[in-house]
C-alpha cells in the first residue's frame, strides 16, 4: 500500500463513541487547506463521524509563497489518511473537494471507499473549452518560466465567507507547476470512471468562475456507480461549503453520508 504508515499532517478526531465505527476522509483543493470546507467539517464530526482532514503535501508552509508539489504526493498522502482510518472505522467515506475531488475518485479506484462526496470535482479549467489547444498542453512549459503568479481572491460569492476564507489562506502566489500536476492527475482519473462503482454524491456552483460545471455532469454520465446523484447551486461559486448554499450543501451530504 502506498505510504502506509505514513503520518499526514492535519487532524483526525474522533466522532460521537456510539457512532465512530464510521469515518470520513477530506480532501481539499489545490492551493487550498481544510478551511475550505468549514463549518461542513463539524458537521459531519458531531454527526458522529470519526474525520480526518489532512493538509496535503506543498499546502502545509507558512507563505506567502505557495509551494510547488505533485500529484502523487498528494495521491500518496490521501492513501495514507485513508489506511490511517480503516483499523477504527469499518465504513470510510471520502469527501473531496475541486482538485480533492479528482483524488478522491482516483482513491476510490485503489481503497474500499465507502461512498463519494465530490464537491465541485475539478475535471476542466472554467472556459477552457474557449481555448485553441489545451491547457495542459502549455501550462507545464509556461510553468517551467513563470513557477508563479499572484494569487485571486477566494471563489465564493457570500461576503464575509470571503473575507474569513481570505484571512485563512496563507499563500499570496499561485504554483503553475503544481496547477499542471494537477492536470496531469486528470487525465489519469479520466479513463478509470467507468470502473469506479462506489455510490457518489455530486454537488455544484452554477456560478463557479474556477472550475467547469460541465465537469460534474461528465462525472455524472460516466461513472460506473449505479447510485450517484448531482446537486447543482444555483446561488454559488466555487467554494460551495462557504458560499450562500452552504446550508443545502450541509443537508445533502449529511443525508447522503448517514444513508438516508
Amino acid at each position: 500500500m502506498v505510504g502506509k504508515g505514513r503520518r499526514v499532517p492535519g487532524r483526525i478526531r474522533l466522532g460521537d463513541s456510539k457512532r465512530n465505527d464510521r469515518g470520513c476522509l477530506i480532501l481539499h483543493g489545490l492551493g487550498g487547506g481544510p478551511y475550505e470546507l468549514e463549518p461542513l467539517i463539524g458537521s459531519i464530526e458531531k454527526a458522529g463521524f470519526r474525520v480526518a482532514a489532512p493538509t496535503l503535501p506543498g499546502h502545509d508552509g507558512p507563505g506567502p509563497g505557495m509551494p510547488a508539489s505533485a500529484w502523487s504526493e498528494w495521491a500518496a498522502a490521501a492513501e495514507s489518511a485513508f489506511d490511517q482510518l480503516v483499523p477504527d472505522s469499518a465504513d470510510v467515506s471520502v469527501l473531496g473537494f475541486s482538485t480533492g475531488g479528482t483524488l478522491a475518485l482516483r482513491l476510490a479506484s485503489r481503497r474500499p471507499v465507502s461512498r463519494l462526496v465530490l464537491i465541485a470535482p475539478f475535471l476542466e479549467i472554467r472556459h477552457a473549452g474557449l481555448l485553441p489547444v489545451r491547457p495542459i498542453r502549455y501550462l507545464r512549459h509556461v510553468a517551467r518560466l513563470i513557477p508563479s503568479l499572484p494569487r485571486r481572491g477566494p471563489a465564493v460569492r457570500d461576503p464575509e465567507a470571503r473575507r474569513r476564507a481570505a484571512a485563512a489562506d496563507r499563500f499570496r502566489t499561485f504554483s503553475l507547476r503544481a496547477a499542471a500536476s494537477a492536470l496531469e492527475l486528470i487525465e489519469e482519473v479520466r479513463p478509470i470512471l467507468p470502473t469506479i462503482q462506489t455510490p457518489a454524491l455530486i454537488l455544484q456552483g452554477i456560478r463557479d468562475s474556477v472550475v467547469e460545471p460541465r465537469g460534474a455532469e461528465f462525472v455524472l454520465e460516466t461513472l460506473g456507480a449505479r447510485q450517484k446523484r448531482l446537486v447543482l447551486l444555483p446561488n454559488s461559486d466555487h467554494l460551495v461549503a462557504l458560499d450562500l448554499d452552504r446550508d443545502a450543501v450541509e443537508r445533502e451530504v449529511l443525508s447522503f453520508l448517514l444513508g438516508d
